[in-house]
């Protein structure tokens, strides 16, 4: 049989593929080619006395019989390719597990169905189901029209689609669809929507029942998707929008790991301009991973974070959902209301030390450490903390430390602060140094320990404790306490003169500070009380008391008050090098300027007496005049030795108590 029986038995196939054409008619001629040998009739002829020798003529007629059937086999082999591009109104494949040939993998329905060229199908109302090994329902893939590839094993279209898992907990539906059905990988390129209940959310643990991003499921929006079921990955990208009732994200490109083998969310990739707000917490940055079993986000590339008036960053950012805890780690930054650390400042105002006045009430606090910790009511920063109060772009305060714990209470307040390792508080020209310094919100105390000293301008001082109140504006040095301030903030008394017993101008000069110690101390803005073993050391006095009082002046006040109390024992140096050595139980020291006159004057009651260089008076009151070089007593007095009054003291009293 040539070419022309070939075009008459495949018609069809001889004219859109000849060279298959040909392969067809060798293959069936093959199949049904005529052997003698095999037929019975043959065998009777050979019997019959007839000729051996091949011969066409003699076997004309099997030739024909043969050529009708092949005809007729081929005939109905080509009828039932031609049938296959048949329309049809129910389509029906099913595919199986391999090692389970008794179990679908997989079952493709439809309405009607048109076959296409190149193995395809044309179907409607496509119906895709997928199943495990074990025989579960997987996922139900639906389109309103899609095209099979048999070869491929796969489905596609250019219209809208919906996935869903067979318990119906995510769900994903788009426009223009490509589903490969060997591996279950699904791609889809427009306008992308999933829904994902809460069950999938979250690790299914007693031990962790919170690790949820929310609790009433999320919907995710996105350009494009793909899904692989072999690695449970699928991928949003393009415009990424996920939504819910306490979570709201939005990033260029979303990649979820949700195996549906095992039906649960195990973690969550976001990347490209990454913005989050998670109930009160809005954060930002370039790559964010979630884990489900254990509810940790870690937020990469330039993360920051707000929550009310708070804000932070670092160069990492994990956020602890079970817990509400928010961790940043390197270059760690954090602002806060400094208001919301209570009534006063979160720094000791310098007020205190220096008189200046308090600062303005909209300030906020900065702070930054290596690494810090942040849960719902506490805050722990770690490494180089340094803390920086600032009212507008102006810093009013800074502390430095190597760690650093903040507590709050309820109403979202400072409870306590506590400081440690070289604590450093700075404000203005005031400082602060300790081992460890405590800040409590409650009661406005900051209390400094291990070796803790202050300064103030000229002042300076310390003790074995520091107890600095910022609402009072008021500090105590207990144990071992001393202060350092400039001479003639004690009086004129107190200050160096330039003719002072043999010293140079030069020498006076260089030497300008008084020295307080006591038992303890309070400093006030307008007032210093010492008590319990006072001594004051100075070239020109040195005193020594139970108690002493010092009225600090501020400004252009040029008055100085000083009392001192019980057991008061002092010694003074003139200007021209006399001496004056005082016993009392007070002695009040007033010094005070006026347009018309200086005054300056030491008041000593308590059974005084004051010995000069020319002898020892002694009254219920002496009175030495400092400015006009006199010494004053009223009532009966007592004195021993020579008095000059025409060179070194004056002696003024009643002459009807004279003796």
């Amino acid at each position: 049989m040539g070419g022309g029986a070939t075009a008459l038995i495949f018609p069809g196939v001889a004219k859109a593929e000849p060279n298959r054409a040909k392969r067809l008619e060798c293959a069936a001629f093959r199949r049904y080619r005529f052997d003698p040998r095999r037929h019975p009739w043959t065998t009777r002829r050979h019997s019959a006395g007839m000729r051996r020798t091949p011969n066409a003529s003699r076997y004309g007629e099997a030739y024909k019989i043969l050529a009708i059937l092949t005809a007729l086999s081929l005939a109905l082999s080509a009828g039932t390719l031609r049938a296959q591009k048949f329309e049809g109104d129910k389509f029906k494949l099913a595919d199986y597990w391999p090692l389970h040939e008794t179990q679908m993998r997989s079952l493709l329905e439809g309405g009607r169905f048109r076959n296409l060229a190149n193995d395809t199908t044309l179907i409607t109302e496509a119906r895709l189901q997928t199943f495990t090994e074990d025989g579960e329902k997987e996922m139900v893939v639906e389109c309103p029209e899609g095209v099979y590839h048999r070869a491929q094993h796969s489905l596609d279209s250019a219209g809208p689609l919906r996935v869903q898992t067979a318990d119906g907990k995510f769900s994903i539906a788009g426009e223009g669809f490509f589903w490969q059905q060997t591996n279950s990988s699904l791609f889809i390129s427009n306008r992308v929507h999933t829904i994902v209940h809460p069950d999938l959310l979250g690790a299914q643990s007693s031990d962790s029942p919170t690790n949820t991003l929310d609790a009433k499921g999320v919907e995710i929006f996105s350009d494009r998707f793909a899904y692989a079921a072999n690695t449970g990955k699928g991928i949003y990208e393009g415009n990424v929008r996920v939504s819910g009732t306490n979570l709201s994200l939005t990033s260029e490109l979303l990649t979820v790991v949700l195996p549906m083998y095992e039906r649960q969310l195990q973690s969550i990739l976001a990347e490209q301009h990454v913005v989050i707000d998670y109930e009160t917490v809005h954060t930002t940055g370039e790559r964010v991973t979630y884990s489900a079993a254990t509810g940790i986000v870690e937020v990469q590339d330039h993360p920051t974070w707000r929550t009310g008036q708070r804000e932070g960053r670092g160069d990492e950012l994990v956020i602890d959902l079970t817990n509400k805890v928010f961790r940043a780690n390197g270059q760690a930054w954090m602002k806060m209301p400094s208001q919301s650390m209570g009534a006063s400042d979160f720094l000791p105002r310098q007020s205190s030390l220096t008189n200046n006045s308090p600062g303005p009430t909209n300030q906020f606090v900065e702070i930054r450490s290596d690494n810090y910790e942040v849960r719902t009511n506490s805050a722990a920063f770690q490494g180089d903390v340094r803390v920086t109060e600032t009212a507008g772009d102006q810093a009013k305060g800074k502390m430095s430390c190597g760690r650093m714990t903040v507590t709050f209470s309820g109403t979202n307040e400072l409870q306590q602060m506590v400081a440690q390792e070289d604590v450093v508080i700075e404000q203005d020209t005031a400082k602060f140094t300790a081992g460890k310094a405590v800040y409590s919100g409650e009661t406005g105390v900051l209390e400094l320990t291990d070796r803790p000293a202050w300064r103030a301008g000229a002042r300076e001082g310390k003790g074995d404790l520091l107890r600095m109140n910022v609402r009072s504006n008021e500090m105590r040095a207990s144990g071992n306490a001393s202060m350092r301030l400039p001479a003639n903030e004690l009086g004129q008394s107190f200050a160096p003169t330039p003719g002072a017993a043999g010293k140079s101008h030069s020498q006076s000069a260089t030497n300008q500070f008084a020295q307080i110690f006591s038992d303890e101390y309070t400093l006030k803005p307008e007032a210093a009380l010492f008590q319990g073993n006072v001594r004051v050391d100075h070239p020109q006095t040195k005193l020594v008391c139970e108690q002493m009082t010092v009225a600090l002046g501020s400004g252009d006040d040029k008055t100085r008050r000083v009392v001192a109390e019980h057991a008061v024992i002092f010694d003074l140096t003139g200007d021209k090098g006399q001496t004056y050595h005082g016993k009392g139980e007070k002695a009040v020291y007033t010094f005070n300027i006026t347009p018309t006159a200086t005054n300056e004057l030491v008041v000593l009651t308590g059974n005084p007496s004051l010995e000069t260089t020319n002898g020892t008076f002694r009254n219920s009151v002496i009175v030495l005049d400092r400015a006009h070089n006199k010494l004053l007593a009223k009532g009966k007095y007592q004195m021993q030795g020579l008095a000059d009054a025409g060179t070194t003291n004056t002696f003024q009293w009643p002459k009807k108590h004279a003796k």
